[in-house]
């Protein structure tokens, strides 16, 4: 799993950490990586104590960055779920960018209340599903089950 969530929300709801990127770091971990207790919280004085900072730079992004090549390198047919990333985000949008442009079989499900703009060598991989998620969920399958909808590559 892929996340920009620097809350650890998807360990604490089960997801083993081993298996979760985070993207931009942790609050709940020290700039050394070592998690955080309710009891150290006191002690934290500045964002530059927390893993966030600097996280890119570091040892571990390095060691979960290569963890990530190996999972898409065995796992080339994969579906990216994108719910509420900006156009903006210098980050994370440009590693979907060449993630979907390096590996041909993906797919991307973008959920955001405007649309952002997709480069048009992959726009046909891509399901954009703007507003209301309950109302929307018929663009998830889609994508998800390209079958079911009588499309072979995903749109319809």
């Amino acid at each position: 799993m892929l996340t920009t969530n620097v809350e650890d929300r998807f360990v604490q709801a089960g997801f083993p950490e081993q298996s979760v990127f985070y993207l931009e770091g942790r609050l709940t971990h020290r700039a050394d990586h070592t998690p955080l207790q309710k009891q150290d919280l006191a002690e934290i004085t500045s964002g530059d104590q927390l893993e966030t900072a600097g996280y890119p730079d570091s040892r571990q992004f390095q060691e979960k960055l290569r963890d990530l090549n190996r999972f898409l390198a065995a796992h080339p047919r994969f579906v990216i779920l994108e719910l509420g990333v900006s156009a903006g985000n210098g980050f994370l949008r440009p590693l979907i960018s060449q993630m979907l442009q390096a590996f041909p079989a993906s797919r991307l499900a973008e959920f955001n209340l405007q649309p952002n703009p997709v480069p048009v060598q992959i726009r046909h991989r891509v399901v954009q599903v703007d507003g209301d998620l309950e109302q929307n969920l018929d663009g998830l399958a889609r994508i998800l089950l390209p079958e079911a909808s009588g499309s072979q590559d995903g749109t319809s």
